[in-house]
């Protein structure tokens, strides 16, 4: 493929990444106005975002049989139809039970798309330059959770209903998808994935990420699941027990992390080095700013704690897909539905230590588990390898 072409696809990755992240946001987004609608209480609140998390994680049990049988790219484009049909019934949904129905649908159709998005982009570049557009994919992912909830508020605040913002989503990635197919049509940009068949028997799959080096980076991502989902679901409400600030401690996080993937290719350390000790600096930063107990430096600590460790995951990705670029969607997947793991027992675990002992606890937690994401990555794999 020569370098117009694949300037192509990766463009595609990156505007599909930003609309899988766009329909992640508006759940949060429209959560109020979902809930007001459908007059739902207690745990009926929840339960949208609950099946989408199932959904996505059976998406990724699945993306293991599918390795090999079927193109990346071809995947890809089945994931996002079902997205953008399951936006289409999200906005005609006249009952509750349907509409949650339809997120679980769309949940297993951005499983897919999150696993396939990092997989087609490792196979598209390699070594450095593979860890910067890794960054970059992922960094695409992290603007869109910025910036769309902003547009929808606004397009509500100009009178559009909660439930049109689903039509307009969907409308932008059936567009998108058109003109994708009329510009690779036009450009006659082939997808020329080789089809290999592999086992998907659980114990084929166990003997791969163990003969790969790849049993570090999945627990990395296990640990790292644990430890931003935490932070990202009850850090403001800690924060707010010390100080009431007009800049909520989760956007300081995410700023962070946002900043981190921009830069850190451009920065003189490789990935393999970073990764050993990202999550471990960060700690020490969080760490330092929730002993001082109060509520601007502890925002001012997660910002540059996010800075740290916020690549890890694209680095990871890098890494992993580095040590079987056979089968990238077998690493992804892996690591993929590690993290979804870490990120589901995360909530529920904070919960319970703030019942049980505070939340402070909780939140120590999730610095034990930055430490613990880092050091998954020692000893050096690559070095293991050689016997060096």
């Amino acid at each position: 493929m020569n370098q117009n072409k694949r300037n192509w696809v990766a463009a595609f990755l990156l505007i599909s990444m930003f609309f899988m992240s766009a329909v992640y946001a508006t759940q949060g987004a429209l959560l109020s106005s979902m809930i007001d609608a459908f007059s739902l209480t207690g745990i009926n609140q929840g339960t949208a975002n609950s099946v989408t998390f199932t959904g996505s994680i059976i998406a990724l049990i699945t993306a293991f049989s599918l390795q090999g049988r079927f193109r990346k790219r071809f995947i890809l484009v089945v994931s996002m139809l079902i997205s953008v049909v399951g936006l289409v019934f999200l906005w005609g949904a006249p009952s509750y039970a349907l509409y949650v129905a339809t997120w679980a649908a769309i949940g297993f159709g951005l499983g897919l798309m999150d696993t396939v998005l990092s997989a087609c982009m490792a196979d598209l570049y390699t070594g450095d330059t593979g860890t910067l557009m890794m960054c970059m994919l992922h960094t695409a992912f992290g603007l869109s959770s910025v910036l769309m909830p902003m547009a929808y508020n606004a397009m509500m605040a100009h009178g559009i209903s909660w439930k049109q913002i689903y039509l307009i989503v969907g409308f932008f990635g059936s567009t998108f998808l058109l003109v994708s197919t009329i510009i690779k049509t036009k450009k006659q940009i082939r997808d020329v994935e080789v089809l290999t068949p592999e086992s998907h028997e659980i114990k084929a799959i166990a003997e791969s990420i163990s003969r790969d080096h790849l049993i570090g980076l999945v627990a990395a991502m296990f640990f790292q699941g644990v430890y931003l989902s935490g932070l990202n679901t009850w850090i403001n409400r800690y924060a707010d027990t010390l100080s009431v600030l007009s800049i909520p401690a989760q956007s300081c996080l995410f700023f962070g992390v946002m900043v981190s993937r921009m830069i850190m290719p451009f920065l003189p350390i490789k990935a393999d080095r970073y990764v050993k000790l990202g999550a471990a600096l960060g700690a020490v930063v969080l760490a330092a700013g929730l002993l001082t107990h109060n509520g601007l430096i502890l925002r001012i600590a997660l910002a540059v704690g996010g800075f740290l460790a916020g690549a890890m995951i694209p680095c990871m990705l890098s890494i992993g897909c580095e040590r079987n670029r056979k089968n990238t969607l077998l690493v992804t997947t892996a690591m993929m539905l590690a993290l979804y793991l870490g990120q589901c027992i995360s909530s529920p675990l904070i919960g319970i230590l703030e019942s049980s002992v505070g939340l402070e606890a909780g939140i120590y937690l999730c610095v034990i588990c930055m430490l613990a994401c880092s050091l998954c990555n020692w000893p050096n794999q690559s070095d293991a390898r050689t016997g060096r």
